[in-house]
């Protein structure tokens, strides 16, 4: 599974292990990595994709190797919660990576910590030819304060994908296709079958995970509300309530979707061929496979919704011009025309625009390249009590779309997400 959610790490972590960042960051001036012998300079790369998409990862990454001589990047796989649990220590050490993948729940937290740098010049410096080509939501999500800390790496918006099946057992054709919210809700309730009119459908119009602050958040921005932008959380608007009451009366009396799931659970359901729709990223594609679920897939019926967004960032061990040259390079690599076209090879689609169709290996693939000019950070602002904060929403949703009183359960987490923003 390609699923890339990771939670921010706790405060208290990020605040003990400041001082080691800061103390050691990263090696000496003078460290070996920067020699006068003509040998490459050594860059470590750490990352989390581990199956097929971590292949192609590896593909670019030994094409970077091979078209220059001046650096020579190893990328190190392992498991997203080891790189959560080491980096910050590693860096104090001095032996941690110099680029490392991570998402934008963690990416601002540790810039405060000193842990990631300014990368501006990859954007200010006309020999970074790559960014002129990329999304202006990829780059204005990893901006704090006027600085741009992040390169775009895996990312894409959230997209409706169905089983075709079910679908064509329903009636339902492309024209069918919804447009708008009421149009996506009108369409799973027709999708959901009780046949035996027990109360408990054989067959739900659509996964869509209830125990997920993304999901929430394109609910909630689709009707017109907010979630937390820049650090200020907008629950308990009237035009939430008003959106919550439709997905409410959707869920309780309509059944379109079980409740308490969360992503995987969503993902296990679709697969079971007991779901006909689900909100997901490109990793649905080798789910569904892995599943024997043939599945078409289409937009979102708003101009926003969730989206992946993983980053390269640099670290605080790149304490010399050639480290950091040599990052700046790579980010720059990663983003170049031919290493975007290769790395939809992972069923992720490009960052940026201006790859054609005739370029996609997959159909899937090039349709939700489409769709990524939608895509957004369900939370933005957000450094410290990420996971606390969307623990509280997360349980906020699941009442209500098991029939809870919208005012006050959006009144009572407005005041929980508030505390833990600092307001």
């Amino acid at each position: 599974m390609l699923n890339r959610k990771r939670r921010l790490p706790a405060a208290g972590v990020l605040v003990a292990a400041g001082a080691l960042v800061l103390a050691g960051c990263g090696s000496s001036s003078d460290d070996s990595s920067s020699t006068s012998s003509g040998d490459p300079v050594t860059l470590t790369l750490w990352h989390g994709y581990t199956e097929a998409d971590g292949d192609v990862l590896q593909e670019i990454v030994d094409e970077f190797n091979d078209s220059q001589d001046e650096w020579q990047v190893d990328a190190e796989a392992m498991a997203w919660d080891s790189i959560t649990e080491k980096l910050l220590t590693s860096l104090g050490a001095g032996n941690g990576p110099n680029i490392v993948v991570n998402g934008l729940d963690t990416g601002l937290g540790y810039v405060e910590q000193g842990a990631f740098l300014s990368v501006q010049e990859l954007y200010d410096n006309d020999e970074y030819t790559s960014t002129d080509y990329l999304y202006d939501t990829l780059v204005d999500q990893v901006t704090w304060d006027g600085e741009a800390y992040g390169a775009p790496m895996g990312t894409a918006a959230y997209s409706i994908w169905y089983n075709t099946d079910l679908w064509a057992a329903a009636g339902l054709t492309e024209a069918d296709y919804p447009t708008t919210i009421d149009e996506l809700i009108d369409v799973a309730k027709t999708l959901t079958v009780d046949a035996d009119g027990d109360g408990t459908p054989e067959s739900y119009g659509i996964a869509l995970p209830d125990e997920d602050a993304g999901t929430l958040a394109a609910i909630l921005h689709s009707g017109g509300g907010d979630y937390i932008t820049d650090g200020v959380a907008d629950l308990d608007s009237e035009e939430n309530i008003a959106t919550l009451e439709q997905w409410q009366s959707a869920f309780v009396d309509d059944q379109i979707s079980p409740t308490s799931m969360d992503s995987t659970a969503a993902m296990e359901l679709f697969g079971s061929g007991r779901a006909a729709m689900i909100l997901n990223g490109p990793w649905e594609i080798t789910s569904a496979a892995s599943y024997g679920i043939d599945i078409g897939v289409m937009q979102w019926p708003s101009d926003w919704v969730q989206g992946v967004a993983n980053y390269w960032y640099a670290t605080s061990m790149n304490d010399t011009d050639e480290e950091m040259a040599g990052t700046l390079a790579f980010m720059d690599y990663w983003n170049q025309h031919d290493s975007q076209v290769t790395w939809t090879g992972s069923y992720y689609p490009p960052n940026r625009t201006d790859i054609t169709a005739d370029e996609f290996s997959d159909d899937l693939v090039a349709t939700i390249s489409g769709f990524s000019d939608q895509a957004h950070y369900y939370a933005t602002g957000v450094s410290s009590n990420a996971s606390d904060i969307t623990a509280e929403t997360d349980a906020m949703t699941t009442q209500i779309m098991q029939g809870g009183d919208i005012p006050t359960l959006l009144t009572e987490t407005q005041a929980k997400v508030e505390s833990y923003l600092g307001g």
